[in-house]
């Protein structure tokens, strides 16, 4: 009977979570577990669930176990199923862990998750002062099969014998991640989403992350930052196949974030293996992606380039980032005479958006009489600018890659208004420059056009005219 309970105290033994080497032969009882690979800043719990009964701690030659009498109330209800046992001198003899590992790793995420659990054994945390993961170490632990929990959610469990009495545990312990996109909307939708983009002022951003949430994590939340030339569209955010309100929870604008997202614990505790969410939200770029400076009565301007950081949290103190880039641009307007390199003023535009057959007039604010940038719905925009001679006109938060025209409303005193408008194609260089030529002088009808006709017009009538009056003096000679 002793051979029988010994191997199965063995088989027992072996099942455990994670994987672990040990370290054999102590006379003492003096035992340690190492947890290795752990993460700063983690919690590590231990749980003493059964006690080992040795029948002689010199040369052992039997074992058994005995639930802990902490955790009775625990293997007389919920952790019935996980062991059979029997009752020997009014406690419980556990003889097997019903399901091999499988069924190790189920009686471990119970009993960790048990209301009732007692206090741990010991608790322990990971201080690494420049490494992310180093090492805790339970020591002076007497013989018994111990549960170790941590922060992280990671559940395993070993044991201490007379003949393995230095145990060495590797926490296995991947982390949650997370990516992030934003979408350029001058590229097909395949090719659309990537680190960066770029957009006009007032111009909707989409945003889009990928979650990767492991079975077991504990305390998720979600936080997404965005600098002062993004504004977050609030009640955007949407989850892929979760409920909001019920597998989680968003507040927004708070505590400089655009929105925290907090994970329900029922929700991560239902997780039966890792678990990619999709997240999509959006935001505008605002007039703060161009930077205004004044110095000495002069203005300058200037783009700042809009990031967008997301950052998931779990545990105690993890946490793993991701950032996308959101940029805006400028190009210049050079108005002159025909031949001639002198800036002309004088000349009046209206930016327009879009295609011949579907444009829109875009709004400016003016910075100074050479600066204007698109408006973002504020009053005081105008549809207008007008060239000077001091130099370029500069037009800042436009996009790339997008159609803009420029339409002259009024020309200079003494030349000829453009009839058609003028295509620019901003690049993202920013050193787009429009290069206008006014021309002076009168200009003729050209060849078909009404002026000719009206020649024709005219000369018919004046024939016509002439004949009648021969025809009529030849009658008033004959009479």
């Amino acid at each position: 009977m002793s051979r029988i309970r010994n191997m199965i105290s063995l088989v027992l033994a072996a099942a455990m979570l994670l994987g672990m080497t040990a370290v054999a032969m102590a006379a003492e009882i003096n035992n340690s577990i190492t947890v290795e690979n752990t993460r700063d800043g983690e919690k590590y719990q231990l749980y003493k669930l059964f006690d080992l009964v040795v029948d002689n701690e010199e040369k052992p030659g039997a074992y058994k176990y005995i639930v802990n009498a902490d955790w009775e109330a625990f293997f007389k209800a919920d952790g019935a199923q996980y062991i059979t046992a029997v009752t020997e001198n009014n406690k419980l003899r556990v003889d097997s862990i019903v399901g091999g590992e499988e069924g190790a790793a189920a009686l471990a995420k119970a009993a960790a998750n048990w209301n009732g659990k007692p206090a741990p054994v010991k608790t322990l945390t990971c201080e690494v002062e420049e490494e992310k993961t180093g090492s805790v170490v339970f020591d002076n632990l007497e013989h018994g099969y111990y549960l170790i929990t941590s922060t992280l959610g990671t559940v395993a469990m070993t044991r201490t014998t007379p003949d393995e009495n230095k145990v060495t545990v590797e926490e296995k312990n991947p982390v949650d991640t997370i990516t992030k996109q934003v979408k350029e909307d001058s590229k097909p939708e395949a090719d659309a989403w990537g680190s960066e983009n770029d957009a006009q002022v007032g111009d909707t951003v989409e945003f889009k992350s990928v979650a990767t949430i492991l079975k077991n994590t504990r305390n998720v939340k979600i936080y997404d930052k965005m600098e002062a030339g993004l504004t977050y569209n609030e009640e955007s955010i949407q989850i892929e196949g979760l409920t909001k309100d019920k597998d989680y929870t968003v507040v927004e604008n708070t505590d400089g974030y655009a929105f925290v997202i907090t994970f329900a614990e029922s929700y991560l505790e239902g997780l039966k293996a890792e678990t990619d969410l999709t997240l999509t939200y959006t935001a505008i770029l605002n007039e703060k992606a161009i930077v205004i400076t004044e110095s000495e009565g002069n203005k300058s301007a200037a783009i700042d380039d809009q990031n967008n950081k997301i950052k998931i949290t779990f545990g105690d103190a993890q946490f793993v980032e991701a950032s996308t880039t959101t940029t805006t641009h400028k190009f210049s307007v050079y108005k002159h005479a025909e031949g001639k390199t002198e800036y002309l003023a004088g000349a009046t535009f209206s930016l327009k958006k879009g295609n011949a057959e579907n444009s829109t007039v875009v709004k400016l604010i003016r910075i100074d009489d050479n600066n204007y940038r698109v408006a973002n719905g504020e009053e005081g925009a105008v549809e207008t600018f007008t060239t000077n001679d001091k130099g370029d006109i500069v037009i800042w938060g436009v996009d790339s890659d997008t159609d803009y025209t420029l339409k002259e409303t009024a020309a200079p005193s003494g030349y000829n208004m453009l009839t058609d408008e003028v295509a620019v194609t901003v690049n993202a260089d920013n050193a787009t420059r429009a290069d206008i030529t006014n021309s002076t002088g009168v200009k003729l009808p050209t060849t078909g056009g009404m002026g000719t006709k009206m020649f024709y017009i005219v000369g018919m009538m004046l024939m016509t005219g002439s004949a009648v009056m021969l025809i009529t003096k030849k009658r008033m000679k004959a009479e």
